[in-house]
């Protein structure tokens, strides 16, 4: 037999199989319909664990042996191995899901309501597993280029039905479902040199972020229905705030400045 490849031997025993059940059962797909003799030459395993192993692989129904005298052994088909085990590690995978999810659901109270997103590619990779998941609509409050690694999740987002509003800090392309176009300006970005990003999926998930000049990046996302509700009510205000904008350019303009840099300009004792 050729040298096994140890990869392909490390790849079997992930799935249960020892080395040399793995080393009996690739000798066997090279020269088949061998005796337990023979088979253990090819192999390079000792005669007398070759029957052991027969044994193992036949429960697990990788081989067939032959009604002869002596008998010989067959490997089963690769391709019919390799759908047992995908349906031996579904199977698995959906029972380990439902006790997982039962255990989760069944606790009376959550301590930990939010979770915290350290790096810009994880935040958008957050956003687009929420994004799949969304049942009815989304609110979006982001600067162009934020949106620009989510654009492909959101077009299949609305060809599946879901509502979607997003308010666009700054000018923009973006013209998918409903879009706001905000001032160019936005105070974290004039205070902080921060670009900011929330998201909320239904009234279940939420994420928010910042970005800044270098684009990295941090937030948070949350299932908590008190903070998605907030986070989504933020944009709703700012639509509002857009509408009125739009309405009353003149006047707004005059009360709060171009940037609406007037109404930022409060202490606490005398209020806005």
């Amino acid at each position: 037999m050729q040298a096994t490849n140890q990869r392909t031997l490390s790849l079997f025993q992930q799935f249960g199989l020892s080395s040399q059940e793995a080393k009996a059962y690739l000798a066997l797909l090279e020269q088949d319909n061998v005796t337990g003799y023979t088979l253990s030459k090819n192999a390079g395993i000792h005669s007398s664990k070759i029957y052991g192993i027969l044994g193992r692989l036949l429960e697990r129904q990788f081989i067939i042996a032959t009604d002869t005298h002596p008998v010989k052994y067959i490997p089963r088909k690769p391709d019919d191995i390799l759908a047992g085990i995908k349906k031996e590690v579904d199977d698995s995978l959906k029972e380990l899901g439902a006790d997982m999810n039962r255990l989760y659901h069944n606790q009376t109270k959550r301590e930990l309501i939010t979770w915290n997103i350290t790096m810009r590619t994880d935040v958008f990779r957050k956003v687009r597993e929420l994004i799949h998941q969304a049942k009815d609509t989304i609110f979006l409050a982001t600067w162009s280029k934020e949106l620009r690694p989510i654009r492909q999740s959101l077009a299949k987002a609305v060809q599946r039905g879901i509502k979607l509003n997003t308010v666009v800090y700054g000018t923009t392309n973006f013209n998918l479902a409903t879009v706001y176009q905000h001032q160019p300006s936005d105070y974290p970005l004039r205070e902080k040199g921060l670009r900011r990003f929330i998201f909320a999926a239904d009234s279940n998930r939420a994420v928010i972020a910042n970005f800044s000049g270098d684009n990295s990046g941090s937030g948070l996302w949350t299932e908590n229905a008190g903070l998605v509700m907030l986070f989504r009510d933020f944009i709703i205000h700012e639509i509002y705030i857009i509408k009125i904008q739009e309405a009353l350019p003149g006047e707004v303009q005059r009360l709060f400045g171009t940037g609406w840099e007037k109404i930022r300009q409060f202490n606490d004792r005398k209020g806005i």
